[in-house]
């Protein structure tokens, strides 16, 4: 079976890279476009060490330097599980990948721990990526033994194994439940979406618990830290005990809470995997089918219609780009109920959230607007799309009327509950509402000329078009500076009107989003 796993496995890290279609394919627009994302992978890498290793510096200066390890285990972890709940039931049951491989000589076994490992291989990378430079760091600062360098590689390679062992347990369990529902997809996406919602919420409490105190006690920072870790995840701790103080009996504890989860998860969901891969192809059928009358819609009309099923037909696509919506109400929420003093004093930042609420708001939505894939998501039924007798301006608005309409409800409740929290007057009234409304509006334009510039039609996995493709990453990234930019101006120059910034940040984005053609180029149009 262990030659099985590593075919299996190889063949899935092959597809996930796209490395045979890099190193054989003759079209030396794709090999720039792969070298393009290879560079801009560098760029997130290099932002990415830098802020470890900023964060690692931190704590040795506050004399915190012995909990870094802690640290860097628990925000790995916390990484891992949470993007790992949003892709685990998908890559775990995909049915037609899985209908594929089960036709092969292999066990069912074997196509399991394959597609657990092929997570797996993922997240490592990342855990290690962010483990060496924090190590680095320490040991600059601290000069620790050579134990802990051994402990730390051979921890890190561990280390994402238990958050994704939990989280795909908890995404095995909802599959499991949605598929034995009619309306399985349905199911599926409340089900992850309440997880998340859970998640989050828990994530803003424990950043409440006890931290309104370390502004008055720095010193005690340290214990309320290590005590907030050890309540929270044990295992970051029995890691950086292991690293710090060189304790091989708790690194052996860690090794073992990790691969005896793993083991055993394996082992419970082994018997069940086939029939939820069967139950997820399975379909109900009602009786009694009656012609009934032909209604004909307006194209703009059918085609947002035609979009908003699509959508709603996939968990993967729905999980992912509706994280930020919920994140616009879970932070309303949370000023509403924590109050803007309290969140104020958590940033160590007096009078800013309310300043900058807006801007954060518009921030969070346009992060992932359901545009940046939406042309991609039509995969290999593409041209069925240039049959229609509809225009390329009827596609494009189509795709943005969909993604404006999921945003609706999400962003009509985030704003009254932040009216709630602030009541804001006049022109910062105007602003509150406006400038999230130019964000959604810019978002959903934006992401579908960066979809239509980086399309990607040959997938058979949504998780690669939804996750991994150049252009949801390009427009993750074009929202966060969207939004990072005039937050610092909010935050460097306060003694001008923040609505002022409001409308210069309205503005741009307004006339961006007027700039940004309006129909399909010709590079996605299939003649």
């Amino acid at each position: 079976m262990g030659r099985q796993i590593r075919l299996l496995l190889g063949i899935s890290l092959c597809n996930l890279l796209r490395l045979n279609e890099f190193r054989h394919t003759k079209d030396k627009k794709k090999k720039t476009r792969y070298w393009l994302m290879g560079l801009l992978w560098c760029v997130l890498i290099v932002m990415l060490m830098g802020y470890v290793g900023g964060l690692s510096w931190g704590l040795s200066l506050m004399g915190m330097g012995y909990l870094t390890p802690a640290v860097l285990s628990m925000l790995v972890s916390v990484v891992v599980f949470l993007f790992t709940v949003l892709k685990a039931g998908t890559v775990l049951f995909e049915r037609n990948a899985y209908e594929k491989q089960i036709a092969l000589p292999v066990t069912v076994r074997a196509v399991l721990v394959s597609r657990f490992l092929t997570m797996y291989v993922s997240d490592m990378v990342l855990g290690m990526l962010v483990m060496l430079p924090g190590m680095a760091v320490y040991g600059v600062m601290e000069k620790p033994d050579i134990s802990f360098y051994l402990y730390g590689i051979l921890g890190g390679l561990f280390l994402p194994l238990l958050p994704l062992t939990l989280a795909s347990a908890a995404g095995a369990l909802i599959t499991g439940l949605s598929s034995r529902w009619r309306q399985k997809n349905i199911a599926a996406i409340v089900l992850t979406m309440l997880l998340i919602c859970l998640i989050l919420a828990g994530s803003f409490g424990m950043s409440g618990m006890e931290e309104s105190r370390l502004v008055d006690y720095i010193q005690q920072m340290a214990p309320l830290m290590e005590a907030q870790l050890r309540r929270v995840y044990p295992p970051a701790v029995w890691l950086g005990e292991a690293m710090v103080n060189g304790k091989i009996s708790m690194l052996f504890l860690f090794l073992g809470a990790s691969a005896g989860c793993f083991v055993l998860f394996l082992e419970i969901l082994h018997p069940f995997y086939e029939g939820i891969c069967s139950l997820l192809g399975a379909h109900g059928a009602k009786g009694g089918y009656r012609m009934k009358e032909l209604n004909a819609r307006p194209v703009l009309r059918s085609m947002i219609s035609r979009e908003l099923r699509r959508y709603f037909s996939s968990v993967v696509y729905v999980t992912n780009t509706m994280v930020g919506n919920l994140l616009m109400v879970i932070f309303a929420a949370a000023v509403l109920i924590m109050g803007k003093e309290t969140m104020e004093e958590l940033i160590g930042m007096p009078g800013i959230v309310e300043r900058a609420a807006p801007v954060l708001l518009g921030m969070m939505a346009a992060m992932m607007p359901m545009t940046s894939c939406a042309v991609s998501m039509e995969g290999k039924q593409w041209w069925m799309m240039q049959t229609f007798p509809v225009s390329g301006k009827d596609i494009v608005r189509s795709k943005m009327w969909a993604d404006i309409l999921v945003a609706l409800p999400f962003y009509l409740a985030s704003e009254v509950l932040l009216m709630i929290a602030f009541k804001p007057a006049g022109l910062g009234l105007l602003g509150f509402w406006a400038v999230p409304a130019v964000y959604i509006l810019f978002a959903a334009k934006a992401g579908i000329v960066i979809n239509c510039r980086f399309p990607v039609f040959d997938w058979e996995d949504e998780t690669k078009v939804v996750k991994q493709s150049a252009a949801t990453m390009i427009t993750t990234f074009a929202g966060m500076i969207s939004g990072a930019v005039p937050i610092g101006v909010l935050v460097c120059f306060r003694d001008i009107p923040a609505y002022v910034i409001y409308a210069a940040v309205s503005g741009v984005l307004l006339g961006l989003a007027l700039l940004l053609p309006s129909s399909l180029p010709r590079g996605v149009e299939m003649v």
